[in-house]
């Protein structure tokens, strides 16, 4: 069940629910002849780094569409030299090191691997992956010991995986199907994926230890306001974690033993894949114009989960962001409505955190988004009316408000 009664916009949000995100399909592999596995090859595109080009090419040149991190990413380029291998090999993937796409993306061939095909004809072919490259922006996916661990609960080596950093041709490609994946605008998943869920849930459930009933998961990263959401959250009874902070038996256990979860939208709240089926999911949407930019996977892990899951408008994210933010939360009136508290109008500390937000996203020369009055409008007015009363404080941060 999804609920969006407590969105700023509800009929707006509602054109990107709806949707069945399970697809009943048959999945195959194919054996692609000297293909060559491309890099990852970062491009800088008008202020910001892109998903790039990279992934396989057939024989004749052409990019192979599944395979890169989803549809519509990725692309051929023209390599300046291309090393020959006589070996047969199972590609798995390009892996993009943020954990969302590790339980979403990075797992959604490794099905494959415990087929009757991949056991009896190519259960000794190395697994290669081409690793994301964008210098250090990202900690590199084999360094972190998360996704290994994730890799070892699936009954993977990981040390058998081969990261290809040079193109390489190889004689033989196999490249499974994907069980999670985008196809024209929405995000599906199959029961291969279904199953390849349920091992690790399986796991947690046959080891989990006591924890907290009502958890938050702490995203923080390129967030203003975050903290105060959560000490919110904290106040009705969730315990707060950073899952960075924890291994990933330790979030396993976490989220198995969890009644109820919160998290706003991303990478941390597609940790919900592991919660228990029918368990209530809280979400708070980044920016209340953004919702469709990662609701797709949050959407099919609902349905995947059968959660219980509402969405809470309480961002001020009015400006068009670069790729990770700056976002701004407050208290909003709809997160008080859901918990049943009284609005009382928006407080100093909401009037500080969205003074703050103003200036960084001034200072980083970002634009206000062009949807900001639709998505935001009663909300962003009671917010400009209470900051304009306090002058002294719009003034501390180097805000001016004509």
């Amino acid at each position: 069940m999804t609920n969006l009664d407590y969105l700023y916009d509800k009929a707006a949000a509602a054109n990107f629910f709806g949707k069945n995100h399970f697809v009943d399909r048959k999945l195959h592999f194919k054996i692609l002849e000297r293909a060559t596995v491309l890099p990852h090859k970062s491009v800088y595109v008008n202020g910001r780094w892109t998903f790039g080009l990279g992934g396989l090419v057939d024989s004749n040149g052409e990019f192979v569409k599944e395979s890169f991190v989803y549809y519509g990413t990725g692309g051929a380029y023209t390599p300046t030299e291309v090393r020959c291998s006589p070996a047969s090999v199972v590609y798995l993937g390009l892996f993009f090191p943020v954990w969302g796409h590790c339980i979403t993306d990075h797992i959604r061939r490794l099905w494959f691997l415990q087929s009757d095909a991949f056991k009896r004809y190519f259960k000794d072919c190395p697994l290669v992956y081409a690793p994301w490259n964008n210098g250090a922006t990202f900690r590199p996916i084999e360094l972190q010991e998360n996704f290994r661990r994730l890799f070892e609960l699936l009954e993977v080596d990981f040390d058998r995986l081969q990261p290809i950093t040079q193109p390489t041709q190889f004689e033989n490609v196999i490249l499974p199907d994907e069980s999670f994946f985008l196809e024209g605008e929405t995000r599906f998943f199959t029961d291969e994926y279904r199953e390849t869920i349920e091992r690790v849930k399986s796991f947690a459930l046959k080891n989990q230890t006591p924890s907290p009933k009502k958890i938050y998961f702490f995203y923080g990263r390129w967030q203003i306001g975050e903290e105060r959401l959560a000490d919110y959250f904290r106040s009705k009874g969730y315990e707060i974690f950073l899952p960075e902070n924890l291994s990933l038996d330790e979030q396993l256990n976490v989220l198995i033993n969890a009644q109820s979860f919160a998290s706003t939208l991303g990478s941390c709240a597609h940790n919900s894949v592991f919660l228990r089926d029918g368990m209530e999911v809280i979400v708070v949407p980044r920016a209340a114009d953004k919702i469709s930019e990662t609701s797709g996977y949050q959407q099919a892990i609902g349905q995947l989960c059968n959660l219980n899951v509402t969405y809470i408008d309480s961002s001020l994210s009015i400006f068009a962001p670069d790729y990770h933010g700056p976002y701004c939360y407050v208290l909003s009136r709809q997160l008080k409505e859901f918990f049943g508290d009284t609005f009382d109008g928006y407080s100093d500390d909401d009037l500080k955190i969205f003074a703050q937000y103003l200036k960084d996203s001034l200072d980083c020369g970002l634009a206000i988004s062009s949807d900001a009055e639709i998505y935001y409008g009663e909300t962003l007015r009671e917010v400009l009316t209470a900051l304009k009363r306090r002058p002294d404080l719009a003034a501390s941060y180097g805000v001016k408000l004509s």
